[in-house]
């Protein structure tokens, strides 16, 4: 960890904030929790309202916001690996993930079909770099590169952006004669135009979360 980091300094607000959001989500649940333990029979019931408590009143936009507060107080210079102490620190971090995602989106065409938003969180993992990303909607989506063997750039959380194929991207001549053609891949800033970092992958999904 960068000495940097070693101690984080919130201002008040932010910190109150941030507290704000967790009371919220954590008292919401225990009330349900509560509440449906006293109700025999009603798990399915529980369930559905759990559900729609997170759908409708927007937790995930909700836990993105306290990220992005404490995240932002980070140095986020990156190490010899290429990544920064959060990626670094959350790298093995086991995330649900269904059998057979229903909203998974193949996207093996010549453009990523995404408007543009916002980056909240770049994570790699072993064969994987996983962006979550909101777009100009406000829906949460989450891009997964698979089989990933180059990433370069700035960091990129909280930068709005578009994202796209490199069409000018050379292979080398050993992942030409590879049977899975890799593709590079682009996040563009929208306000600069800038490239803020570019990843070299076989594939992707692009799965709304």
């Amino acid at each position: 960890m960068l000495k940097q980091n070693e101690k984080i300094l919130i201002p008040g607000e932010e910190a109150l904030d941030v507290l704000k959001e967790i009371e919220f989500i954590l008292i919401s649940l225990h009330k349900m929790g509560s509440y449906y333990a006293e109700k025999p029979g009603a798990l399915e019931e529980y369930r559905r309202v759990t559900t729609d408590f997170i759908d409708n009143c927007a937790v995930t936009q909700r836990l993105a916001k306290v990220r992005k507060i404490i995240s932002q107080h980070f140095d986020e210079s990156l190490g010899d690996d290429d990544m920064d102490d959060i990626e670094r620190y959350v790298s093995d971090l086991k995330t649900w993930k269904p059998d057979q995602p229903l909203n998974q989106t193949n996207q093996n065409t010549d453009q990523i079909n995404i408007s543009k938003g916002t980056i909240h969180q770049v994570t790699c993992k072993q064969n994987e770099l996983l962006v979550v990303f909101t777009d100009e909607q406000n829906v949460m989506s989450l891009v997964t590169f698979y089989d990933p063997s180059e990433f370069k750039g700035m960091s990129a959380l909280g930068e709005i952006c578009e994202i796209g194929e490199d069409k000018a991207f050379n292979l080398s001549p050993t992942e030409q004669r590879s049977p899975q053609t890799k593709k590079s891949y682009f996040f563009k800033a929208s306000a600069s135009g800038q490239v803020i970092f570019k990843v070299i992958a076989s594939s992707y999904v692009v799965e709304r979360i």
